[in-house]
């Protein structure tokens, strides 16, 4: 019987144990309770406190947000309620989808379209000013010049030059035909004869390099020169004379011969109308020059603005006899053929013009004459 007291006991005490430690986590379970409960009444009061009160407009919006709310929620019932589609519904509403479908898709390249014509547009206007813009400013111009015309005095014409036309007498076969430039007030003697003999001279000093043919014929051969190599010698060692003219050997790449142009400086060369009318000048010298050889002819070519310069040089050449006549030409060099010196095609010719039928007669040839 003791022994089993003895046992008794110590379960007691084992389970006054358990119940303490229980007791304890059960009280500080409810303290934390407690502690949060207060902790979320001073968040919700503080919360309410801090709550700002709506305004009227805020009530109607919400009151208006609700009723949509409603709205939607009793018309989602009602589709809920509705019986579903059958087979031929979901193939018309298909169909019609893809009506749908393919009219956006029209649409869209509609707006495409669209966007590229306003594109067009608006370049096409921005030209369209742009144009406006230039003739505003040419009708603006026009109306600064027919101003200054109108302040502008009528000119003085100058009085009228008189050149008779006296007889005139053929050229002798025989004769050395020098020529004369006029142009404005300044008349340019030019000799063709010694540029030529410089350049037939040059050629057939240099004929065993620039000979590329030889064709024997009776009496004296023929020989083809080089036409490339002609050009790039007098291009490095141009021809010259004293009166400081430009002479030049350009190329003829469809011609036999060479041609050389005499190029006076209109401007500041030869002679002026004012040294013309002195006792001693270069135009004067090489007239009396001239007058030692009889068969030596000056031809003036005349621009329409030099005939005082040509009146004033003409009294210059009668006054030394010297032979002379004058045409009109607006050319300011002199061309001339040296064809004793023959050269090699560099490109055929170009053909005939077609004979279309017959053409009206030509007026007749009026070669140089004497006055």
């Amino acid at each position: 019987m003791a022994r089993r007291n003895k046992n008794s006991n110590d379960e007691g005490m084992s389970l006054d144990s358990l119940m303490d430690a229980l007791t304890n986590v059960v009280a500080v379970l409810i303290l934390v309770l407690v502690l949060v409960q207060a902790d979320v009444s001073q968040k919700v009061s503080d919360f309410l406190d801090n709550l700002k009160p709506a305004t009227p407009e805020e009530i109607v919006q919400s009151e208006a947000a609700l009723k949509q709310t409603e709205a939607e929620k009793v018309k989602l019932l009602k589709l809920l309620e509705d019986a579903a589609p059958n087979p031929e519904e979901i193939q018309k509403e298909k169909t019609d989808l893809a009506i749908l479908e393919k009219d956006a898709k029209s649409r869209e390249d509609l707006l495409v379209e669209l966007e590229e014509l306003k594109k067009m547009e608006k370049k096409s206007r921005e030209v369209k000013e742009a144009e406006q813009k230039k003739t505003e400013a040419k009708q603006k111009r026009i109306a600064e010049l027919e101003a200054q015309l109108d302040q502008t005095p009528m000119p003085v014409l100058p009085p009228a030059t008189v050149v008779n036309i006296p007889n005139t007498r053929p050229i002798p076969k025989n004769a050395k035909i020098y020529r004369a430039i006029v142009y404005k007030d300044r008349v340019h003697f030019i000799d063709p004869f010694t540029p030529a003999d410089q350049y037939i001279d040059t050629a057939k000093k240099n004929r065993k390099d620039w000979v590329q043919n030889r064709v024997k014929q009776k009496g004296l051969d023929k020989y083809i020169y080089d036409q490339r190599k002609i050009v790039a010698y007098f291009k490095q060692k141009p021809l010259t004379n004293t009166r400081g003219q430009k002479i030049v050997v350009p190329g003829h790449p469809t011609g036999t011969s060479l041609y050389i142009d005499i190029k006076p400086d209109l401007v500041k060369g030869g002679t002026s109308i004012d040294e013309l009318s002195q006792k001693r000048n270069l135009f004067a010298d090489i007239m009396r020059k001239l007058s030692s050889n009889r068969g030596a002819v000056v031809m003036f070519r005349v621009n329409p603005n030099g005939f005082d310069a040509y009146l004033a040089a003409r009294r210059v050449a009668e006054h030394y006899k010297v032979a002379a006549g004058w045409e009109i030409s607006t050319w300011g060099q002199y061309r001339f053929y040296a064809r004793e010196i023959a050269v090699n095609r560099l490109k055929d010719p170009p053909p005939p013009k077609p004979d279309t039928g017959p053409k009206p007669p030509k007026p007749p040839k009026i070669d140089p004459k004497l006055d």
